[in-house]
């Protein structure tokens, strides 16, 4: 018979010992020790999506290159009664040879007072009656009108070319007015750079035949509304309208447009009623 042996028995095991009991200003301890690193962690969390998110946005900007406005704001309220609604209206100095004077009655054509993408822009509160001048260069059959209009406050001038601002971020086309009568035009950017930060200035492009195209500018200056229209069958030469603005401009302000700083002086004479 084969003998059996029976396994030797298991030592006693060990048990573990109980983990001794932790006071409250230990487990005090390890609470805040806790919360602070999670509070460390979100720190670091932010400020490393901080940084991207600021070269994110930055970059972008970065790339943008701004153009500064040449435009010059006027001391409005120093300007009131300066000059003559005269002295406002495009002269033939302030014009090419080309130009000579033209048929009168289409001064009722030009943009003062007119409508803007369906709104009608009231004119301020007038103190002289609407002056006109009327200009074609008969070599490319364009015409040109000059306005000038003397108004009750200089507040009234500025707030009207604020208006007409307005009145054309409404629409990108509209029935403009001409002197064959209203005809579908596309609202383009204005001809030139403005002179002075108180102008509205756009150019009409005809949708319809025969096709023309109608720049134009309004100005305030001190009491004074000054307004220049050129209407033909293509724009005018670059920089054409701001070269007549900055003439008229030099007779009304001239501390600030009159070459070298001259003194040159405006003669202020009654405006007729």
């Amino acid at each position: 018979m084969t003998a059996t042996s029976s396994p030797a028995s298991a030592g006693p095991s060990r048990r573990k010992r109980p983990a001794a009991p932790r006071g409250p200003v230990v487990r005090a301890f390890l609470r805040a020790r806790l919360q602070l690193a999670r509070v460390v962690t979100l720190l670091l969390l932010l400020a490393v999506s901080g940084v991207a998110l600021g070269l994110l946005v930055s970059f972008p900007v970065s790339r943008i290159q701004f153009n500064p406005s040449g435009a010059i704001r006027l001391d409005q309220a120093n300007l009131v009664g300066k000059a003559d609604t005269e002295s406002a209206l495009v002269a033939a100095e302030d014009l090419p040879v080309e130009w000579v004077p033209g048929d009168d009655t289409l001064g009722a054509f030009g943009v003062l007072g007119s409508t803007f993408c369906g709104t009608e822009v009231a004119l301020p509160t007038a103190l002289s009656d609407e002056k006109s001048v009327v200009f074609e260069n008969p070599q490319t059959g364009s015409i040109l009108i000059g306005q000038a209009l003397r108004v009750d406050k200089w507040q009234a001038a500025r707030d009207y070319v604020s208006q007409v601002d307005r009145a054309l971020k409404d629409c990108d086309e509209f029935y403009a007015r001409t002197f064959t009568g209203p005809v579908r035009s596309r609202i383009e950017d204005p001809p030139g750079s403005p002179a002075i930060t108180d102008a509205v200035g756009a150019t009409f492009r005809s949708l319809e035949e025969p096709p023309g195209v109608t720049e134009w500018s309004i100005l305030a200056v001190g009491d004074l509304l000054v307004a220049v229209a050129v209407a033909g069958t293509e724009p005018s030469p670059e920089q054409f309208i701001d070269t007549i603005e900055n003439r008229i401009l030099t007779r009304l302000d001239p501390a600030d447009f009159a070459p070298s700083g001259s003194t040159t002086t405006t003669t202020t004479a009654p405006d007729g009623n």
